[in-house]
């Protein structure tokens, strides 16, 4: 069995607030533009607000979700760790996987073309380890997906398969 976990960017004081501001200048900008184009209030808003959730969901995407790596003999299972909470995202047997590589390998620009049933991007972008793409069969269809697996892991998966 062999376990990871992808560490959580950290945020700090100054970056968060340099979110608030611009989300606040966004907002505020908005809201002057809808104004000045005599907008209804109510539309004004409710644009306001998906805006904001919009923006919520990607900085809780960004700095608040991990993604939990396991493999335990042939099952390959990805977790997605927000706080508390886990939720299985992919649950495979590495027989089922086609191909792994890089994302700076030559391939993957022919690859990333193709069509998929099913894409997930499930890493955090993190500057110490490489970006790998995997496509894998489920149910006769392919599908793709992006992690940031440690280089232990992904010779653990070239090996299991």
């Amino acid at each position: 069995m062999h376990q990871e976990i992808t560490k959580r960017e950290k945020i700090s004081p100054l970056k968060m607030l340099v979110f608030i501001i611009i989300g606040a200048i966004l907002l505020i900008l908005f809201n002057f533009l809808g104004n000045t184009l005599k907008i209804n209030t109510s539309i004004i808003d409710g644009l306001t607000l998906i805006i904001a959730t919009i923006l919520s969901y990607i900085i809780i995407k960004k700095y608040i979700t991990s993604y939990k790596y396991m493999l335990i003999e042939n099952e390959f299972i990805i977790q997605e760790i927000t706080g508390s909470k886990e939720k299985i995202l992919v649950n495979i047997n590495t027989n089922q996987i086609k191909k792994i590589k890089p994302i700076t390998s030559s391939d993957y620009a022919n690859d990333k073309k193709k069509k998929y049933n099913k894409r997930k991007k499930l890493n955090k972008n993190l500057k110490n380890l490489d970006i790998y793409y995997c496509i894998y069969e489920e149910d006769d269809e392919l599908n793709l997906f992006e992690i940031q697996p440690s280089e232990e892991l992904i010779k653990l998966l070239n090996i299991t398969k």
